[in-house]
């Protein structure tokens, strides 16, 4: 098992990040939205015939460093959800993700560490 996770948007040098501090488990589902009517009727409007796989990583004690290193990379590198990166994942599989957000919630938790939970999905 790798001791480190990376992120590379093809363009600019990949970064390497410890290990989350849980495992990184896909949840997947149907894109779909559920809505309920007046009078209790439930609508199910399916929006793709496919499913959406996500990741929530999530780190307790991120370096101060480490969590520059993460901002910047998604905030100015990929600007955000705008471009795909390469996701490598703890057991060195590779997968083609979106950021949808999570760093804008990052907590200090310490003087130097913070508490921060990214949330991914495969493209």
């Amino acid at each position: 098992m790798a001791t480190t996770i990376s992120f590379d948007d093809l363009t600019n040098p990949a970064i390497n990040l410890p290990v989350h501090d849980y495992p990184s488990q896909a949840f997947v589902h149907l894109d779909q939205s559920i809505q309920q009517a007046m009078g209790g009727r439930i609508t199910n409007i399916e929006r793709g015939n496919g499913t959406l796989t996500r990741w929530v990583l999530q780190w307790q004690h991120l370096s101060v460093a480490d969590f520059a290193i993460l901002k910047t990379f998604f905030y100015t590198t990929v600007t955000g959800a705008s471009t795909t990166v390469t996701y490598t994942d703890e057991a060195s599989a590779t997968h083609t993700v979106k950021y949808l957000g999570g760093i804008e919630r990052a907590q200090l938790i310490d003087y130097d560490s913070y508490r921060v939970d990214i949330t991914l999905a495969e493209v």
